[in-house]
């Protein structure tokens, strides 16, 4: 027996060194595999993933918590249920697929004449770059401290520390900084851009005015002239790349029968427009407006009734309005950034005294812009109205109407339906005026959050821990303040 075990040892030692000198070659090697990612089918993959995202948690619920929408079937969301909410689908199927862009065009090894046809690796990374800093904007604004930092680690990392809020901002502004002053002009931009087809002179607008609405989303942390958040606000203004001021240069999602705008995989019966935000376009209610805003006839699928009254368990659609089939239509654009939401943006740093910028003239300047964007995407006629219209807001600043608030009210009719943008602004600014659901489920106030995924308090509890502590107060959930609402 002893003999036969020396055999064996000494049968596995032969075996075990042998292995250091064969050479096998590709025989591990699919020739049937794919190769290198194709970076154009990434970064449109991203975008359209982006883009089309949809259901409750990812499209609808922002909608009913700015009170954009009512709910009268399923009505928890809209009464504030508190359930954890999945961050899911914009880390693995969105940043990822940038974050793969960025890593394959900076890696000189990979700079291949296959590559250079997906445009120039440079313009590649810098609108991967960019289009990374809004999913992140999105997601640190919904949950507060998030992965950030480490984020995009894959496996090598499956813990990520969550970052502080300010840290995740400071250093978002940053990155669109510097990616916007990598854009190459006169090289080739990247295939597979959904927004502008590769014009990254349309990106280095897109990119200033992106640090104009970061920048003001920190102006309860940084209200004065001359500190970081104004700094960086006119750097981005008076940069020479320029911002958005005209619809051709603004950033829209589009869609086709087969690549369908996120609203139709909803049920229709189940949503309807607020009564608060119908009468804030009628003039009647909920804004310091009294004047009828023809938007009513692009956003309302019925512009002469009423929406919903807002929170109540038990409501009725009869006789009321939903959202426009304009909008809500299977192949019907969807606004990711405007030259309206630009201008009011300018016009409350102008408001703010971050800059000398007038904010009537900024104000009007949106309101007009609102107009024509929506004649010019959903076939209508409107415009001839927005004249009348933005005399009348600018006539309401000069009575005893703070600027400030006549601009966020303006802010949350131009942004519609951008739910998550519009939230964003209101928690800011706490205008307009919203009255929390009568029949609520949580303590009685409007969401400031979204409450962390389950599995972080099990999978990653120190950073989730961490993510709680800044919360104000430090509980986990939707009624807590993140960092820059506090």
């Amino acid at each position: 027996m002893m003999k036969n075990i020396k055999y064996i040892v000494l049968s596995l030692l032969l075996t075990l060194g042998a292995c250091d000198n064969v050479d096998f070659g590709d025989t591990n090697e699919n020739p049937n595999g794919a190769g290198d990612p194709y970076t154009g089918d990434l970064m449109a993959g991203a975008m359209s993933r982006f883009s089309t995202l949809t259901g409750r948690e990812y499209l609808m619920k922002p909608t009913l918590l700015i009170q954009y929408q009512t709910q009268i079937t399923y009505t928890d969301e809209m009464r504030y249920g508190e359930v954890a909410s999945t961050w899911y689908s914009y880390y693995v199927q969105t940043l990822s697929n940038l974050q793969m862009v960025v890593d394959i065009c900076s890696d000189p090894d990979k700079i291949t004449p296959a590559l250079l046809t997906q445009g120039n690796p440079t313009n590649q990374i810098a609108v991967a770059k960019i289009f990374q800093a809004v999913i992140f904007k999105r997601i640190t604004d919904t949950w507060g401290d998030i992965p950030y930092s480490e984020a995009l680690k894959g496996l090598d990392l499956i813990s990520p520390k969550y970052d502080s809020q300010e840290d995740i901002y400071k250093g978002l502004i940053a990155s669109v900084k510097e990616s916007r002053d990598m854009l190459l002009t006169a090289e080739k931009g990247p295939i597979g851009d959904n927004i502008y087809n590769g014009n990254v002179v349309k990106w280095q607008k897109f990119a200033n005015s992106l640090i104009l609405q970061m920048t003001l989303q920190l102006s309860k942390k940084y209200p004065s002239a001359g500190q970081y958040a104004a700094t960086e606000f006119n750097a981005a203004l008076t940069n020479a790349g320029g911002v958005i001021t005209s619809v051709a240069d603004e950033a829209w999602f589009t869609y086709t029968a087969d690549f369908q705008n996120p609203f139709v995989a909803n049920r229709i019966p189940d949503y309807f427009l607020s009564k608060e935000f119908t009468d804030g376009l009628k003039g009647v209610g909920t804004t310091t407006n009294n004047t009828l805003d023809a938007r009513i006839n692009v956003y309302a699928r019925y512009p002469a009734r009423d929406g919903v009254p807002y929170g109540f368990k038990n409501g009725s659609g009869a006789n009321k309005t939903g959202m426009s089939l304009k909008i809500w239509k299977l192949d019907a654009p969807l606004p990711l950034m405007t030259a309206a939401y630009t201008y009011l943006n300018r016009a409350e740093a102008g408001a703010l005294g971050w800059t000398s910028e007038i904010p009537a003239t900024m104000l009007t300047n949106g309101i007009t812009a609102s107009y024509a964007t929506l004649d010019a995407h959903y076939a209508t006629t409107i415009s001839s109205g927005a004249a009348a219209y933005a005399a009348a807001r600018v006539a309401t600043i000069a009575g005893a109407v703070s600027a400030k608030r006549v601009i966020a009210e303006e802010k949350w009719v131009a942004l519609f339906p951008s739910g998550f943008d519009a939230w964003a602004e209101w928690r800011r600014t706490n205008y307009p005026t919203l009255f929390p659901a009568t029949d609520y489920l949580n303590n009685g106030q409007i969401p400031r959050r979204y409450i962390y995924p389950t599995e972080e308090s099990s999978l990653n509890a120190a950073a989730y821990a961490s993510g709680v502590s800044s919360l104000s107060p430090a509980t986990d959930n939707n009624t807590s303040k993140v960092w820059w609402d506090q």
